[in-house]
């Protein structure tokens, strides 16, 4: 039943070959959208390119002799599976299974996240969704984490409401029959006769909805579907695992030679592909994250997209953006590279890479349902100290950096900070782009947007692959996209679509509750205190010898005792701290953001430095305490400068190779340019 990440093959040719074997027939009869026509390749007869219709009268054709030869690959997006793909970004298992039958493609067969084991509470189950279908995910008598789908199989009550017992069964809280990690039913109460029992508990139809599931780099993942071939097919398909992420402990160091941070997990009132679309758009970042990660004033820059990776039905695609433009360098500074890595059916990596270290960012967003999608995130930190401190005057270094440091219901309730920037935008388009209807989203966004320029360019290799293999297969009945939601304390309601399950958040939000109540309550009697003083006082002075004349309020000032003042200024000081610790208790429950307005937060963000390209005292403390240890060895796979092959000399970008190279040869390479060539 339960899977570990060490009992997934490391050989999945022939095991690939086996589950790929049903597929085959059906990929390769699959309609070819009409608007991506296969063109003529003058360098090899296997392969072939792909001329993508951007907008109405702009084509990206990879046949073009005027385009630079950037843009010419960025167009050359799928070539023939014949030939072996080149496996930069993928995991070696997975690779294997890509190579296989890079056109197989299928949504429910195959592993998705469904849970960070870290936050959530072993006693009581949790329900989720995945694909339309609603599971539940609890902790067994094994000690291991089962998922079934949540409905009892008596008759159909959610198991989600039920109860983890102490003998580790889960018991439903409608009929109490009971069920292990295997999901067989272990009692039926109702049962006449202890053999009545035995006989209905032997009957199949009496077991749970079990997924395959495992544990693995943090999460809990689960199968994309039931059924009685889904133990062999699951155990046959490697997960879409980040090498670098294995071997980290609670510390966050990391095998990798690096660090890690805390996982972050959300449910987002958007759809999977409106995710996916706003992730891999670089050109978004320092507009719609103004102050946060750049400004939308000075920070906006063209750039032209690499292809690294050709799209594949299995494989989704890596490009870099050529030049990196901010906020991964400064304009007109390229030292740094980036990478955008789309891994379907649920993960993005965005792998930014400078001589003196690297952050890999593995997005995963998994599928919930219409116009929702559960959204996980991790950050890897390698650095290469040798390689001097230059790197820590970058704006995603320190940001990034900053997370590494931050205990995890700091960076769970900052989150939001970060994300509804998006979501307050992707809510509404994926709904105007619908148009009522959550089917046929590919199609309809292509039909309505306009794409010009080559920055959209990853985003259309996006829907390309989407519009192929969409839509997203949906349970039955749970197809309807939902309507927009104006009510600001739904949209924004941070508790529902993250605290209530996070025992990180919810401990933070009770402790901070408490130092609310405590120092608003200890301000409340000083500043009792305060007025029974001040009442006495004057009394006093008025029960003397000239108590006929008025109380002067200087000389009730003066009568007061000096301590009296003390405690007013410190009960004004306790009842700011309550307003604050008030204020901070509400980002666990809603955080309302408008782009209209300023936000004192990333403001603050701002003023500190972190958002912004130069020195901070705050980050070379950081750098110099995290790694100042040289890690062990790197893990299988990993993709970091000093383990692939990819990135020796860590040059992809044209920018950053002109900036390597020394002022007279970017001049003479210039001239050689300008001189006219006799044909």
């Amino acid at each position: 039943g339960l899977f570990t990440a060490r009992t997934m093959p490391r050989a999945m040719s022939a095991a690939s070959t086996l589950r790929t074997a049903s597929t085959r027939e059906r990929a390769s009869t699959r309609r070819v959208p009409a608007r991506a026509r296969a063109l003529p390749s003058s360098s090899s007869p296997r392969r072939r390119r792909l001329s993508i219709t951007t907008s109405p009268g702009l084509r990206l054709d990879a046949a073009s002799p005027r385009a630079p030869t950037r843009a010419r690959a960025a167009s050359d997006v799928v070539e023939s599976s014949s030939a072996p793909l080149d496996p930069i970004g993928l995991n070696p298992d997975r690779a294997a299974v890509v190579n296989a039958d890079p056109d197989a493609y299928s949504w429910t067969k195959q592993w998705y996240p469904v849970a960070v084991v870290d936050v959530l509470d072993e006693t009581k189950p949790h329900p989720t969704t995945l694909l339309g279908i609603d599971l539940v995910v609890w902790k067994n008598g094994d000690g291991s984490w089962s998922v079934f789908e949540d409905k009892c199989p008596h008759r159909l009550a959610p198991l989600s409401e039920g109860r983890v017992e102490s003998d580790g069964t889960l018991l439903c809280a409608y009929h109490a029959w009971r069920f292990d990690g295997d999901g067989k039913c272990t009692s039926m109460p109702q049962a006449s006769s202890a053999e009545e029992e035995e006989r209905i508990k032997a009957n199949v139809r009496s077991c749970a909805f079990k997924r395959p599931s495992m544990v693995a780099q943090g999460l809990v993942w689960a199968w994309g579907e039931g059924g009685k071939d889904a133990e062999m097919e699951a155990a046959m398909t490697p997960p879409l695992f980040v090498p670098e992420i294995e071997g980290i402990g609670k510390s966050g160091r990391a095998s990798c030679g690096g660090f890690r941070n805390h996982w972050q997990v959300r449910d987002l009132p958007y759809g999977w592909n409106a995710f996916f679309e706003n992730a891999i758009d670089p050109a978004h970042a320092v507009v719609s994250h103004h102050t946060l990660v750049g400004s939308r004033y000075d920070d906006p820059a063209g750039f032209q997209c690499v292809v690294e990776r050709p799209v594949t039905d299995a494989g989704g695609f890596r490009c870099a953006i050529d030049p990196a433009v901010p906020p991964f360098n400064s304009i007109g500074k390229y030292d740094a590279e980036t990478s955008y890595d789309f891994q379907p059916p649920a993960l993005l990596k965005i792998d930014w890479r400078h001589e003196g270290g690297r952050f890999l960012t593995s997005h995963y967003c998994v599928p919930t349902r219409p116009g929702w999608c559960r959204h996980f995130v991790v950050t890897i930190a390698q650095r290469r100290p040798e390689m001097g401190n230059k790197i820590r005057e970058h704006r995603w270094f320190k940001l990034n950096l900053f997370t590494l440091t931050s205990p995890a219901w700091l960076t769970h309730v900052l989150g939001p900070t970060f994300l509804h920037q998006d979501m307050v935008l992707l809510h509404q388009q994926e709904k105007i782009i619908a148009q009522g209807d959550g089917q046929a989203m590919a199609q309809k966004w292509k039909d309505q947007v306009f794409t010009p320029s080559t920055a959209d360019k990853m985003t259309i290799f996006f829907y390309k692959w989407f519009e192929k293999n969409g839509p997203i297969p949906w349970a039955p009945g749970t197809e309807q996209m939902p309507p927009i939601e104006r009510d600001s304390s739904k949209l924004f309601d941070t508790y529902e679509m993250h605290t209530k399950y996070c025992t990180h958040c919810q401990g933070a939000l009770r402790n901070t509750e408490i130092g609310m109540w405590a120092t608003g309550a200890i301000a409340g009697a000083k500043l009792f205190w305060v007025g029974a003083s001040v009442v006495f006082t004057a009394a006093l002075l008025g029960s003397g010898d000239d108590a006929s004349s008025s109380l002067d309020v200087f000389e009730l000032a003066s009568a007061v005792d000096g301590s009296v003042y003390g405690d007013f200024f410190s009960a004004l000081s306790l009842g700011a701290t309550s307003f604050f610790l008030w204020g901070f208790a509400q980002m666990f429950r809603t955080y309302p953001f408008s782009h209209s307005e300023d936000d004192i937060v990333m403001e603050g963000t701002a003023k500190i430095g972190l958002s912004n390209d130069g020195p901070s005292a705050y980050i070379d403390f950081v750098d110099s305490t995290l790694f100042k240890e040289k890690g062990g060895d790197h893990n299988r796979g990993c993709e970091c400068s000093t383990c692939s092959p990819h990135f020796k000399d860590l040059i992809k970008s044209t920018m950053l190779a002109r900036a390597k190279k020394s002022p007279a040869v970017v001049e003479e390479a210039e001239e050689e340019r300008s001189i006219p060539v006799a044909r």
